[in-house]
């Protein structure tokens, strides 16, 4: 019985839908920095070609800008909270990505809410996003914990972040609850950009779930560990630029990596095996 469970059998409907849900596309291996340069290429591309889709940054960057704003006097509620946009940037995107399906279908250049892609991809997106926010509310309260643990010298309260970071190099203490707070980021982060990678672009060009979308995500994390933990190191540096700058370059930079990485899944993920007759995917791989 095990065994027929693993097994196949198209005149058989209840052996269908399971195998199918394992059934993910192929994966391609690429190399850094060739492949990243590429993708970013063809992001900017996208970009010049729709200029319309820095909307989708500019109401990105307010939101950051709001928390800057309404954190000016609790700075560590700040990092919080800016950390967590990094970690809901891949579901606040979908606007981004289903720009990049209509420019790589040669659809129109017009400006996209995103609303069409929601609806078309009904609960899915939906259960994407609580997934990331569940992981955002552990993250965060970890961290508040954290902060609560540990004092941060003699400054109460802190008035800008400078002086948060001034005060936790200026301690024993402080320096551990810094290396705790960077920890925990980078945990949350990596969990964050594994489950994401290419999922949304995935479930927009392929109509598939959820679950195989994640999972295509996972197989090329696996098959390609170093190129894309440094393309999660290239967002990661871009975003700090962003929060140096207020904010502002993330007008440009948001929608920038969301098309790039719309290139980036085309150049990792090959034809599904029940859909061959596909081909949108990049001509020069085979």
């Amino acid at each position: 019985m095990k065994r027929a469970q693993r097994t196949l059998y198209p005149e058989d409907p209840s052996e269908v839908e399971p195998r199918r849900r394992l059934d993910t596309p192929p994966v391609r291996a690429i190399s850094a920095p060739d492949a990243l340069k590429r993708w970013l290429a063809g992001g900017w591309h996208d970009l010049v070609r729709a200029p319309a889709v820095l909307l989708h940054g500019l109401v990105v960057a307010a939101l950051g800008a709001l928390i800057l704003f309404l954190s000016r006097e609790q700075p560590a509620i700040g990092m919080i909270f800016i950390f967590g946009l990094l970690l809901l940037g891949p579901v606040l995107a979908v606007g981004v990505n289903e720009m990049a399906r209509r420019l790589d279908q040669g659809g129109p250049t017009r400006f996209s809410t995103g609303l069409g892609a929601i609806r078309e991809l009904g609960a899915a997106i939906w259960l994407y996003a609580a997934i990331l926010i569940i992981l955002f509310a552990l993250w965060a309260g970890m961290v508040w914990q954290w902060i609560g643990v540990l004092t941060v010298g003699d400054l109460v309260p802190p008035a800008t972040l400078g002086e948060v970071l001034g005060a936790m190099l200026a301690s024993p203490q402080g320096i551990v609850s810094l290396l705790g707070f960077i920890a925990a980021a980078v945990v949350f982060a990596l969990a964050v950009f594994a489950i994401s990678l290419v999922t949304l672009p995935a479930m927009l060009d392929r109509q598939r779930g959820l679950v195989d979308a994640v999972a295509t995500s996972l197989k090329a994390l696996k098959t390609n560990p170093g190129p894309l933990l440094l393309w999660g190191l290239l967002i990661t540096v871009l975003f700090a630029v962003s929060v140096a700058t207020a904010f502002i370059a993330l007008i440009v930079i948001f929608p920038w990596l969301g098309l790039s990485m719309w290139h980036g899944y085309r150049d990792l993920v090959g034809p599904s095996h029940d859909r061959a007759s596909m081909t949108k995917s990049n001509p020069t791989h085979g």
